[in-house]
């Protein structure tokens, strides 16, 4: 799956990832289409006394009221602003097929390349599923509108093979996991979206995302891998075997709650981090 698309109530991903291309495409069209028409029908509309007075009287007129050129207007604004919106989106959905990836792989391949590699590992990423643009797009637009492949097994290019994708994510994680700092719990936080008696700065800049909230209590323990000016992003860290795994607890919480841990040493703790 690539994403749950709320306008069209489906989530759109490999079987009906053709049809949702079809749909952003004809969408614009039609919108394109009612723009004109509706350009076409107010003008004659407002100059409608003129083609009365001096046209040839072969000219369609047209008449609007009050109420009828508003509702114009408003589907005119709603036509453009569908051209405009879905044409992005259009845009965006084609550089994805052409390129062979989805948002999730292009955030991995992304981060690929900047990842420092091990002595065992080739010196650059090769991301397996890009065979060729035209390849890549004619595994995704067919005339029956089903995809090549059977959603398990891709064609990949040379020296890669099915895992390599996943294996690229999990060594991601592992740097991930290393890289990040300790932080204490100076200030209790409820889990609120906009935590009001955090301070105006808090609420203004939260962060533009459908991650949770974490509530925190005062000497908790979080380890933080994401960094904003007024908020972070960490994994409560935890002895109970209940919460690990899939349980995890981990979301946003407001930077001036937490103090970050440095032992005298000037090193993280890593007690901590063996414990998450």
């Amino acid at each position: 799956m690539d994403h749950h698309c709320p306008w069209i109530n489906i989530c759109c991903g490999h079987l009906n990832h053709a049809k949702f291309t079809y749909f952003l495409f004809f969408a614009p069209i039609g919108c394109m289409h009612a723009t004109f028409i509706l350009i076409a029908s107010t003008y004659r509309a407002l100059y409608r006394p003129y083609y009365m007075y001096y046209g040839t009287g072969h000219e369609p007129l047209v008449e609007l009221g009050l109420y009828g050129f508003l509702i114009c207007m408003f589907a005119l604004g709603l036509a453009i602003g569908v051209i405009i919106a879905v044409g992005m989106l259009l845009c965006i959905q084609v550089r994805s097929m052409i390129r062979n990836e989805t948002g999730i792989e292009s955030w991995i391949k992304d981060k690929a390349f900047y990842r420092a590699r091990g002595p065992e590992e080739p010196e650059e990423f090769i991301y397996p599923y890009n065979v060729g643009r035209w390849k890549n797009l004619r595994q995704v637009i067919t005339w029956s509108g089903i995809p090549v492949s059977d959603g398990v097994n891709w064609e990949v290019r040379d020296g890669c093979d099915q895992y390599t994708l996943t294996v690229e994510q999990i060594k991601q994680k592992e740097d991930k996991k290393d890289r990040s700092i300790a932080y204490a719990i100076r200030e209790a936080y409820s889990g609120s979206i906009l935590p009001v008696t955090k301070g105006c700065k808090v609420c203004c800049c939260v962060p533009f995302s459908d991650e949770p909230r974490i509530p925190t209590e005062i000497g908790d323990k979080v380890l933080v891998t994401r960094w904003k000016r007024h908020w972070l992003y960490g994994e409560k860290v935890t002895t109970s075997d209940k919460l690990k795994g899939k349980n995890r607890i981990r979301g946003w919480f407001p930077r001036r709650c937490a103090v970050e841990v440095i032992c005298d040493n000037g090193m993280f703790p890593q007690d901590t981090k063996k414990d998450a």
